[in-house]
């Protein structure tokens, strides 16, 4: 066994928000860095004809209001061209400019889909990408929105949906159930949602499986007390007051350096312990493109079971958009680029199984889908751990935050007053549906009354006899 196996013990994910590899890591493409990222070539037409080119213009935030569809319709006509694809139809990922214009209402606007990010303003998860491992064909699981791919890294199926439903997950087991049926231990760390607690089988056992406290995380990469296997939710909503904390999801139109502040935290608390750092493979990747451009068309996939979604119709054969997959570990050969090899969100569970469940492995699996994935627990190839302070994203870190025009609280408070996304309202519906399974009548009646005056403000009550 390579060295680097026989030392791994943990086994972290951290899974951001809606952006695809071109649009994060495209533009890192060059001839010494060969990712198949962007190389200049690659454009959707608008509605009106014009060729519009994949560019490095993407700002942290401001470019996408509204914000860009990637519901199972919309991604079906951002890979082919169409919402209606024939049976014998090709991917050729020409429809994400039209498709923006549909939802945004504008030719000029629909053009903000092509932009993508000037590596220099990603120093954190470019500068992990370029010293440790890339994989350049990982694909979101399913070609639609966030919560069914998120179902996939947990269970490697969503029980035939490809819409944001929030309680159809009590039919699935999870990969932290199969770990500790087989004695180990496995964790979700979150702060203020993870759609996971509407698994039946987790939500019983809240102590066993969830932290609902993302700091422990970094209280147990300091004391070298992490669960073999880990589970990062960043922080879906901002939080106002004396003590204000910004959305880390990523997910448009939040800020994109608050999701490198959380990677840069997460990389530095596992480099901080070198017993942590030398035991410990990080998995960074994102759920789903956002209805970002990509240029790489998806290929089939194992479907998971036999369950299939009727309206739309699909049958789980074939992947969603391709997503950035950054692997970190000092066991890994800085430069390495995994290009041969076709990952989605079920090869975290295959390799967990892999590395944690011994010889036995491949006769426990979950679905077919994640019996069949592709693992990359093989990216330990050092014979020798490298030094935790080999690799230091801070520097570049504090020079790209140093020119935020907003100070955090002015950050805040303008995210604070934005509607909610629709994943945040499918989360916040995941938390009350999740609480309730445990409220008394009285709790309910409270959470209730909390919610009224959220629907109902007082001021805009009258009398049954006043006209509105």
């Amino acid at each position: 066994m390579p060295p680097g196996l026989e030392n791994l013990k943990h086994i972290v994910v951290l899974m951001m928000e809606n952006r695809s590899f071109d649009h994060m890591l495209g533009g890192l493409q060059s001839p010494t860095y060969q990712i198949d990222g962007l190389n200049g070539t690659q454009s959707n037409r608008d509605s009106t004809g014009e060729p519009v080119a994949a560019n490095l213009e993407a700002a942290y935030s401001g470019d996408y209001d509204p914000d860009v569809a990637h519901d199972f319709i919309d991604v079906t006509e951002q890979i082919f061209g169409t919402k209606t694809p024939g049976p014998t139809a090709k991917p050729n990922m020409s429809g994400f400019v039209t498709n923006y214009g549909e939802v945004s209402g504008s030719v000029a606007h629909s053009h903000a889909v092509m932009k993508c990010f000037d590596p220099a303003k990603l120093p954190v998860i470019t500068s992990l990408a370029q010293n440790y491992a890339v994989c350049t064909r990982w694909f979101s699981s399913v070609p639609g929105p966030t919560l069914p791919n998120r179902a996939y890294v947990h269970a490697a199926s969503s029980v035939g949906h490809v819409d944001m439903t929030i309680n159809w997950w009590k039919e699935s087991k999870t990969i932290y159930e199969l770990l500790v049926d087989n004695q180990h231990t496995a964790k979700i760390y979150y702060t203020d949602a993870t759609m996971a607690l509407t698994f039946g089988g987790m939500l019983g056992n809240q102590n066993r499986f969830f932290v609902p406290d993302f700091s422990q995380f970094f209280r147990d990469c300091k004391a070298n007390n992490l669960p073999e296997y880990s589970f990062l939710e960043p922080r879906y909503n901002p939080a106002t007051g004396n003590d204000p904390f910004e959305a880390s999801d990523q997910h448009p139109d939040h800020d994109v350096q608050a999701g490198e502040d959380l990677i840069h935290d997460v990389y530095n608390a596992i480099t901080a312990n070198p017993d942590t750092w030398k035991s410990t493979l990080l998995v960074i990747i994102y759920d789903e493109h956002g209805g970002l451009y990509d240029h790489v068309a998806p290929p089939a996939a194992v479907p998971p079971d036999k369950l299939k979604s009727v309206d739309p119709p699909f049958a789980f054969d074939r992947l969603g958009v391709r997503v950035p997959a950054v692997l970190v570990s000092p066991w890994i050969q800085a430069g390495t680029i995994v290009s041969d090899t076709v990952f989605d969100h079920a090869s975290v569970i295959a390799t967990a199984r892999k590395v944690f469940l011994g010889a036995n492995w491949k006769n426990q699996f979950l679905t077919e889908r994640d019996r069949a994935a592709n693992t990359f627990e093989g990216v330990l190839t050092l014979n020798a751990p490298r030094a935790a302070n080999e690799v230091d994203i801070s520097g570049k870190h504090r020079a790209a935050i140093a020119g935020r025009e907003l100070d955090l609280s002015e950050r805040v408070e303008a995210q604070a007053a934005q509607p909610m996304s629709d994943h945040q309202v499918a989360l916040a519906g995941v938390m009350a549906t999740a609480a309730a399974q445990v409220m008394t009548q009285g709790e309910g009646a409270a959470l209730h009354a909390q919610l009224q005056d959220v629907i109902h403000p007082p001021a805009a009550l009258g009398a049954g006899q006043v006209k509105p």
